[in-house]
């Protein structure tokens, strides 16, 4: 229908404008210590601001949902990233920026959440699988704003964040625009999802108490872990316990996040072919070995072939989970329970790297590397148990 091309339309300019921020500290960083006159490894306390805001936000999104409803919650969150993004340009001093950070985190976790539990209820899975994409664009293209701001602008830095800032606000001002759109139900595919509206409101006591949201929301964590620790240590394990040159190790790396967005936009495709629990049982078997083969390291080729093969098909593991929520435990479990996962999922790329990293500094790189082939045999082994409990 109309309606719903045209929301799905807004929801890829979202998930590309959520992209934009992220990426844009390692950019402007070096530049915003040296003016603050703080140490390098402070960077920690920005991201660290930044993802207590996208918990507190993202874990609510089931309550703030039910009281502002998904235009409005859209609205206010995309506000907020622009604040917080405006406050980066006029912030006085680091402490102010950390705080800053911190509004970011709850409007990126809001938007966050919030699309992605509209998306699981109303788009189809090919289309979570590109709205993933669609946000690797925006974490892409953000990197490219900012340093072309440096470079023509003397290194300001101020003014790239302005520059993402005034997107954001843009964004903003369509979600105010189609606000009345995302309340409509006439775009809604599934008829019998319909009829659970008629049920009593689930809380989020009630929705944490569910056997199988209990269990997503670990998975989830553990994810995220993975994904992310694997690209933050990656390079690391080759250049310094494997003698891999700087410039093969940095490519290899960059391989891995583009496979990660490629595969995406290809499971996006194959999804609609293909049973989705049985891709995602691939996938996650795909991950192991993968994960296995950069942990051996039998032959360099292996560290390479591991790391393409964990990207590649990682890919559709967390769009697919988030479509199929609304499957395995029902819509109105669904808006608390995505909201769990998002909180989950960054709560996991804060902590397991961080753990990996002590693994490393106690027992050596090779162990680290073979932490993340641990968490990924965990990975599939809770998949499993998911598709029995909702069974």
């Amino acid at each position: 229908m109309r309606t719903s091309g045209i929301l799905l339309f807004i929801a890829y300019l979202g998930f590309i404008s959520l992209g934009l921020p992220d990426a844009a500290h390692g950019i402007n960083w070096p530049f915003v210590r040296t003016e603050f006159d703080v140490p390098t490894g402070w960077l920690g306390l920005v991201i660290a601001a930044g993802g207590i805001g996208y918990l507190m936000s993202s874990f609510s999104v089931g309550y703030l949902m039910a009281r502002l409803g998904v235009g409005w919650l859209l609205v206010v969150s995309s506000l907020l990233v622009s604040f917080g993004l405006f406050g980066f340009y006029f912030s006085t001093s680091f402490i102010v920026f950390v705080l800053f950070s911190i509004v970011i985190g709850m409007g990126s976790g809001a938007i966050d959440a919030g699309l992605n539990t509209y998306a699981a209820e109303h788009f189809s899975t090919r289309h979570m699988n590109w709205l993933h994409a669609a946000f690797g664009v925006g974490a892409t293209s953000g990197p490219i704003i900012v340093t072309t701001v440096l470079v023509s602008f003397s290194q300001n830095w101020r003014l790239g964040y302005g520059v993402l800032a005034s997107i954001l606000f843009v964004m903003a001002l369509v979600f105010v625009f189609s606000r009345n759109l995302w309340e409509s139900d006439k775009h809604a595919p599934k008829k019998a999802e319909e009829q659970a509206d008629d049920l009593p409101a689930i809380t989020q006591l009630q929705a944490l108490k569910h056997p199988v949201i209990r269990f997503q929301i670990v998975f989830f964590f553990l994810y995220t872990g993975v994904e992310v620790g694997v690209g933050q240590w990656a390079f690391t394990v080759m250049t310094e316990s494997r003698g891999i040159a700087l410039a093969t190790a940095g490519t290899w790396v960059a391989i891995y996040w583009g496979a990660l967005a490629f595969g995406r936009a290809v499971f996006g495709f194959l999804v609609e072919r293909f049973s989705v629990d049985q891709l995602l049982r691939l996938c996650l078997a795909g991950v192991v070995l993968g994960a296995l083969s950069f942990s051996l390291n039998i032959a360099t080729y292996m560290s390479y072939l591991g790391l393409a093969l964990m990207g590649f098909c990682a890919a559709p593991i967390f769009p697919c989970m988030i479509s199929q929520t609304v499957t395995r435990v029902g819509k109105k479990y669904s808006v608390h329970a995505i909201g769990f996962q998002m909180s989950a999922a960054v709560f996991g790329a804060m902590t397991l790297p961080f753990f990996s990293g002590l693994i490393g500094e106690q027992f050596g790189l090779t162990f680290l590397a073979v932490s993340f082939l641990f968490y990924a045999v965990l990975l599939f082994s809770l998949f499993h148990i998911i598709l029995r409990r909702a069974a």
